[in-house]
C-alpha cells in the first residue's frame, strides 16, 4: 500500500510538514496530487479508507453540524461553516507520511458511490513528544454498531502509523459516558488510564477518559494482524 517516489519527490514530501498556507500554489498542487493518489485500504467488503478530497466538503459540513456527531467531538467549531471545511481539507497535504501516505483518511461507502461516512486519523509525532491526543475519528450515526471503526482504526494504525512512521505510543480520549468510542479503542488495544482529563467544548468543561496504546516489539510480534477486506465483486476496482 506504500507509495514510492523518486528522490526529488521525496524531497518535496520533506517540505510537506509546513502549513498548507505557507506553500506556493505549485508546491500545494504537487503534494495534493501525491496525497490523492494513495491507494485506498478496504476496511470491509464495501467500505474504503482513502484520501480526503475537496469533493467531501458538503458532506463534511453536514456531518459536523449534526449533533449526533458534533456532540462527541471537542475540536470542530459550531456552527461548522463551508470555510471551516475548506481549511480542514486543505491541510490534508501536510498530513502525510514521508512516503506519501495520508495520516488522516476518509471512510467511504463504495456501494453509495464513495460517499463520505467518517474519518480516522493519527499523528506522526515522535513517541517522546506525545502531548494530548494523536488518534481520533468520527463515523456517521447510520453506520454505528457495526464494528466498522475498530476495523478501520486497527488497519490504519498498522499499515500507516506503525509500519511507515514507526510509532509505538498513542494517546486518545473519549468523553465520559461515550461507551461506544471507549469500547472501539479498547478493541484495538488502548487501555483506559486511571485519571480523568478535562477538555473544553464551546467554553464548557468536559470530562474525558484518557486511553493509551503503548506497543513493544514483543507486542507487535503477537498482536492480531489487521487484514484488508476483499471487496464485493461488483466493487473491484472502485476508488
Amino acid at each position: 500500500m506504500t507509495l514510492h517516489f523518486p528522490p526529488q519527490q521525496s524531497t518535496q514530501l520533506e517540505s510537506a510538514k509546513k502549513k498548507a498556507s505557507d506553500m506556493t500554489p505549485e508546491e500545494f498542487d504537487q503534494l495534493a496530487q501525491l496525497h490523492d493518489s494513495f491507494k485506498p485500504l478496504w476496511v470491509t467488503p464495501t467500505i474504503q479508507a482513502g484520501p480526503i478530497l475537496p469533493s467531501d466538503k458538503d458532506d463534511l459540513v453536514g456531518y459536523m453540524n449534526d449533533e449526533r456527531v458534533y456532540s462527541f467531538l471537542i475540536g470542530p467549531p459550531n456552527p461548522y461553516l463551508p470555510e471551516h471545511a475548506d481549511h480542514w481539507i486543505r491541510t490534508r497535504v501536510s498530513r502525510m507520511t514521508i512516503k506519501g501516505s495520508p495520516l488522516h483518511l476518509a471512510l467511504r461507502d463504495m456501494e453509495k458511490g464513495g460517499k463520505l461516512i467518517g474519518s480516522v486519523g493519527c499523528s506522526d509525532e515522535l513517541d517522546e513528544n506525545l502531548d494530548g491526543d494523536d488518534t481520533g475519528y468520527w463515523l456517521s450515526p447510520d453506520y454505528h454498531g457495526q464494528g466498522i471503526m475498530a476495523k478501520a482504526l486497527r488497519l490504519v494504525l498498522q499499515e500507516i502509523s506503525i509500519k511507515e512512521v514507526g510509532k509505538r505510543k498513542y494517546n486518545s480520549c473519549a468523553n465520559v459516558g461515550n461507551w461506544a468510542s471507549r469500547k472501539t479503542m479498547e478493541k484495538v488495544g488502548f487501555v483506559v488510564q486511571p485519571d480523568i482529563q478535562i477538555g473544553l467544548k464551546d467554553g464548557v468543561e468536559v470530562h474525558q477518559w484518557r486511553l493509551r496504546l503503548y506497543l513493544t516489539e514483543e507486542d507487535l510480534a503477537t498482536r492480531e494482524v489487521a487484514i484488508e477486506a476483499t471487496p464485493l465483486p461488483s466493487l473491484v476496482g472502485a476508488k
